[in-house]
């Protein structure tokens, strides 16, 4: 399975870049709006079938994500002029369109070339000890409270996107020489959930749900129902999109039916957020939560409707038993090609010594 993998990983690779070379070679020649989105229609269709192929855990949710919905969506809205793909930093070269184009990273307008940031942050390393320690809590769940054990799982998903991204992005930060928007920004200190999901967690995907859902949508309905009940339908249809986004890296992860949980999660995450911020309004900024029980009541609620909506569907994939299953194949894959590599070197030594 691992050699079959490794070959659908290369392919995969070499028509995600061809696609988007390809896109880059005719971003001027079509005009923006609705002859490039027929245009690169195909594309689109192309990115959500890719991470179809593959048949591992991790290659499902890593390509699910970065190209069946990230790839797509900023694909979309190049085709009309906007987002990553449609920046001057992104145009300037065909290196820096692959990279933003097939990874969950953006460059800035406006950066210090004077005073960059590292290449990884200091607390990446932190983390990366962290995420060990998390997947020996989850391999040894028979010994942890249920509640313990889905803590545990929230923060490897956690601690396993900042390592990833993390890495992607110091690959394309020694590379290419650029700064880039930050993707994570400690979402456990978050103190609402209008500060959890706007200024904290998933912000490639928050930036890129508002140029595509939240900002045409506000601007088709504020002139039919005002501005601010045009906030609340702009807001509930970017969660409703993100769940369906959710239930398809789902599908790519377990090819069965969507039961519709996760998008009944964003849902109601996409109401209390709006009722959050009409309480916020109508009390006017006289009153105030301390921070630590603000902080303390975001995560019971965001732990709680996780419980309850978020994580049922995605345990039905077994995604530990899965995780663990896949390990050993790469590991028992790593030594039979590091065998045969060295056997050669070890009848030539054998021969010399003799």
């Amino acid at each position: 399975m691992a050699a079959a993998e490794i070959r659908i990983f290369l392919q995969t690779l070499f028509l995600v870049s061809s696609s988007l070379s390809f896109c880059f070679s005719i971003r001027n020649s079509i005009p923006n709006g609705f002859p490039k989105f027929l245009f690169l229609l195909p594309f689109f269709f192309l990115f959500l079938y890719l991470p179809l192929q593959f048949q591992t855990l991790h290659l499902q949710g890593l390509f699910g994500f970065f190209i069946g919905w990230l790839a797509s969506f900023k694909l979309l809205l190049f085709a009309f002029g906007k987002g990553p793909l449609s920046s001057p930093a992104a145009s300037s070269s065909l290196r820096r369109f692959l990279a933003i184009g097939s990874l969950p990273i953006e460059i800035p307008q406006d950066t210090n070339p004077s005073d960059p940031n590292p290449i990884l942050p200091h607390t990446y390393f932190i983390k990366l000890g962290l995420l060990i320690l998390t997947f020996v809590a989850v391999y040894f769940r028979t010994y942890l409270h249920p509640n313990l054990y889905l803590i545990a799982f929230c923060f490897l998903i956690y601690f396993l996107l900042e390592i990833l991204i993390g890495g992607a992005a110091a690959f394309v930060k020694a590379t290419l020489g650029v700064e880039l928007l930050p993707y994570f920004d400690e979402p456990y200190l978050s103190a609402s959930l209008q500060d959890f999901w706007g200024k904290r967690w998933n912000l490639m995907a928050s930036r890129i749900l508002r140029l595509a859902v939240y900002d045409p949508c506000r601007k088709l309905t504020i002139g039919i129902v005002g501005k601010k009940p045009s906030a609340i339908v702009a807001m509930t249809a970017t969660f409703a999109v993100s769940g369906l986004m959710h239930e398809l890296i789902y599908f790519y992860m377990g090819r069965v039916a969507p039961t519709w949980e996760v998008t009944c999660f964003f849902l109601l995450h996409g109401v209390s957020l709006s009722a959050e911020m009409a309480m916020k309004s109508a009390v006017g900024g006289r009153f105030r939560v301390p921070r630590i029980v603000s902080t303390g009541f975001t995560w019971w609620f965001v732990m709680t409707t996780s419980s309850w909506l978020f994580f049922p569907q995605f345990f039905r994939l077994k995604p530990e038993v899965r995780m663990f299953e896949e390990h050993a194949a790469l590991w028992a894959f790593v030594k039979n090609v590091t065998v045969q590599l060295i056997t050669p070197f070890k009848f030539l030594l054998q021969f010399h010594m003799k």
